[in-house]
């Protein structure tokens, strides 16, 4: 008989999410879902806005890395101007994205990733968040 496995909650997501995988009767993989609930709806309240206001705005999709999409967000508005930052607006973009990089690996180690090591893969959800929290 085919098997089901879930995996409720996900953590270490922003939002809620599950994965469900089917096993067939040779217990290998015929089917995998992974199922994120939330509609963060950011690109319908962006309509009709002004593109200079897109860099700030797209820095709140995500709390763990708002520096990628605030970096995205202003590289797109030099393209749709067709400028070319200057030197040293190169450097500072630079600058702040290895600071991102660095910020993002310790987040990533002691908020998402430790959780597991620390209390193993094995422990208990509610208790691997509490951790975190």
């Amino acid at each position: 008989m085919a098997e089901r496995i879930t995996i409720n909650p996900i953590t270490r997501l922003e939002g809620h999410g599950k994965i469900e995988i089917f096993l067939n009767n040779q217990g290998e993989v015929e089917d995998a879902f992974w199922q994120v609930v939330e509609l963060r709806g950011f690109e319908r309240f962006c309509l009709g806005r002004p593109a200079e206001e897109m860099p700030r705005i797209a820095g709140n999709i995500c709390g763990v890395c708002p520096s990628p999409h605030h970096m995205a967000a202003t590289k797109a508005l030099d393209s749709l101007y067709s400028v070319e930052p200057t030197p040293t607006a190169k450097l500072i973009r630079q600058l702040q994205y290895n600071a991102f990089y660095i910020e993002d690996h310790y987040i990533h180690f002691f908020f998402l990733a430790a959780p597991d090591f620390v209390l193993g893969p094995d422990a208990d959800p509610a208790e691997r968040i509490f951790l975190v929290s």
